[in-house]
């Protein structure tokens, strides 16, 4: 491979990277020449337009729509409008309270007290130790 035509640029956070290639070969197919077709009869994504809803830390900028929907989205202030409302939910704080404890599900909490968050994997980090009486290692 020839590195003269190849350009990658990349953007790196405490916990997250991001890269772009440019000047890449293309694959096999990319192009048009290949002779097998491809069957699949749908778009891989389904666009909504303008909407966080099912893209939720969805690491791709897709065209439409032109917001985004991804930890970055706040920096670049281009989050879609319903971004606060469908990927940050902190509605009822992140701990429970012995108020909380076997409270009924409240789906815009950011974690659950309530008895079938252990199921459902999405209990707060004090739930065992604070409603189920766990002790601590």
């Amino acid at each position: 491979m020839l590195l003269q035509n190849l350009f990658v640029w990349m953007l790196c956070g405490s916990d997250l990277c991001w890269g772009v290639v440019f000047g890449r070969p293309r694959r096999s197919g990319e192009d048009g020449t290949s002779a097998k077709s491809d069957s699949r009869s749908g778009p891989l994504y389904v666009l909504t337009s303008g909407s966080c809803r099912n893209r939720c830390f969805e690491l791709l900028e897709l065209d439409p729509p032109t917001c985004r929907c991804d930890n970055l989205c706040k920096t670049y202030n281009a989050c879609c409008s319903d971004f606060n409302q469908l990927c940050l939910r902190t509605e009822g704080g992140f701990e429970c309270s012995k108020n909380r404890c076997g409270e009924t599900r409240n789906e815009q909490h950011a974690c659950h007290c309530s008895e079938d968050c252990l199921t459902r994997g999405d209990c707060c980090t004090n739930y065992r130790k604070l409603c189920k009486g766990d002790t601590s290692w």
